[in-house]
């Protein structure tokens, strides 16, 4: 199984090597935890955040475009974040203006033309500098309702040149709690298991299992599996100081946590829990 399923192997071992310890795998523990071992740290810190070059298990070879979509959605989350986190601290506005769910339409406006910024595809680094600028710049004035002085205006386009660069503390800070935010997301359970709703246990075909695992309205009352995540993405995208940005990244989390959540639930006991065993075995 490992020769036909090599780049899976190498996934599992290596985020076993990683963080098998700190998770405390045993041969012992039940497949729940493993697999929430590769929903957490396996999917998000080892595919999603991964600076390594590591290739997409072969499990996940069908999800390789929406791998993708996620990575630059949470990369454009991370960024605007800082960005407006910025533009707050410098303008002396306060953070509440980007937490809040009610926004002027002018923060709306400009919190659009900086997300269509971040997204768009540039062929020079000082294209895509200028640009992000001019939209930080934009939502600068919008926050703070006023037109920038020539001080504050030349200290946000160096913190928004450290950010876009990656250099940027702040940068760093968010980073780390997007990656949390994903590893909530992935690991989320719903409350309704109880009553019998879980995820399919055979598959068809990738996309119509995914939308009738969310999608289906329920009976007596009982929030779809759609419906209650993005409820508790939201307080915890809230908690973790990502509300501004939010909208989109509980989107895209819903997004990886069907992804790896389908895999898991296709190959978890007869590939996953193999590979898992045969490395905390030494095999």
């Amino acid at each position: 199984l490992q020769h036909m399923l090599p780049s899976t192997w190498n996934w599992v071992k290596q985020m076993q090597t990683l963080f098998g310890n700190s998770e405390n795998l045993t041969t012992q523990s039940k497949l729940e935890q493993k697999m929430d071992f590769l929903k957490g740290k396996g999917f998000v810190d080892g595919i999603l955040f991964t600076r390594s070059q590591l290739a997409l298990p072969e499990i996940l070879s069908l999800d390789a475009d929406s791998i993708n979509h996620i990575r630059s959605e949470a990369r454009c989350c991370v960024i605007a974040s800082a960005l407006a986190l910025h533009a707050c601290n410098i303008t002396k506005v306060g953070t509440s203006l980007i937490s809040s769910s009610v926004m002027s339409d002018e923060i709306i406006h400009a919190r659009k033309i900086l997300a269509s910024a971040l997204r768009r595809k540039y062929f020079e680094q000082a294209d895509l500098e200028s640009n992000i600028i001019e939209a930080i710049g934009t939502l600068t004035k919008a926050l703070a309702e006023r037109d920038l002085a020539a001080e504050e205006y030349a200290t946000l386009k160096s913190h928004a040149l450290a950010v876009i660069r990656g250099n940027d503390p702040v940068l760093k800070l968010l980073d780390n709690r997007v990656q949390s935010f994903f590893r909530f997301a992935c690991k989320w359970k719903s409350e309704n298991t109880s009553f019998g709703i879980s995820a399919p246990l055979e598959m068809k075909t990738g996309r119509s299992i995914m939308k009738t695992e969310d999608d289906t309205s329920l009976s007596n009352g009982i929030k779809s599996t759609k419906e209650e995540f993005l409820l508790a993405a939201k307080r915890e995208a809230s908690r973790l100081g990502l509300a501004f940005f939010g909208s989109e990244l509980i989107e895209v989390g819903n997004e990886a946590r069907v992804v790896i959540s389908l895999a898991c639930t296709n190959y978890g006991r007869d590939i996953l829990d193999r590979f898992l065993r045969a490395t905390t075995e030494g095999g």
